[in-house]
């Protein structure tokens, strides 16, 4: 058998301790004609990436949240941060997810603050199948640190890259926890990552001499 990890919180306070959503562990066999997959994890886990592989493989279409928001809006979302604020493109986001949700059959790449609306984990939970990609810390800087785009978008808070990501890790993963259906290990390759969610789904045998499937740290 697998060993991902399948786990929720229900997060009602920022102090609440990990609870169990009742009947995580009985939803009906994955079908792409009836739900969509959405991949989570902070901005560096590779999500866009993985999407469009697995997307790929799937012969399905692959969506972006941040990109259905630069598209709604016409500007980036340096610019519309800039313009607005957070709050705007939160709300810009919560449509995008929405409009990416309406049918099933789709892979979605979410943007990394998508799980701090309790309404968007729950659309997700409705319509789809949640993979979150953990990543530890020195991996999202170093990717950050190599990716040209990333000093595109706007900061998160006003420290600098190595504490702003440690304190937004710190803020949302008990969120990913809550909103995932599953667990996924950001370093390894996006091939592999695309088997294991193959694996996860049902749609793929699983190589038994392949061990390493969770976070040493779960």
């Amino acid at each position: 058998m697998t060993t991902f990890i399948k786990k929720k919180t229900e997060i009602e306070e920022s102090g609440a301790t990990m609870t169990f959503r009742p009947g995580q562990f009985k939803r009906a066999p994955f079908s792409l004609a009836e739900k969509n997959i959405y991949l989570l994890g902070m901005r560096g886990s590779g999500k866009t990436t993985v999407g469009a592989a697995l997307a790929a493989v799937l012969g399905c279409s692959c969506l972006d949240t941040d990109a259905l928001v630069v598209e709604a809006a016409g500007k980036t979302i340096e610019a519309i941060v800039a313009d607005a604020g957070w709050d705007e493109f939160r709300r810009l986001e919560t449509e995008a997810l929405a409009r990416a949700a309406e049918l099933p059959g789709k892979v979605v790449a979410t943007g990394g603050g998508i799980v701090l609306s309790q309404a968007n984990r729950d659309l997700m939970y409705r319509t789809g199948v949640s993979f979150y990609l953990a990543a530890d810390a020195a991996l999202l800087i170093g990717r950050l640190l190599r990716d040209s785009n990333a000093a595109q978008r706007p900061s998160l808070t006003p420290l600098d890259l190595h504490d702003e990501v440690a304190a937004v890790m710190a803020e949302r993963e008990p969120l990913y926890m809550a909103g995932m259906d599953h667990m996924l290990q950001a370093h390894r390759s996006v091939d592999e990552l695309v088997d294991d969610i193959l694996v996860a789904l049902g749609l793929k045998e699983w190589d038994f001499s392949e061990k390493e499937r969770v976070l040493d740290r779960y």
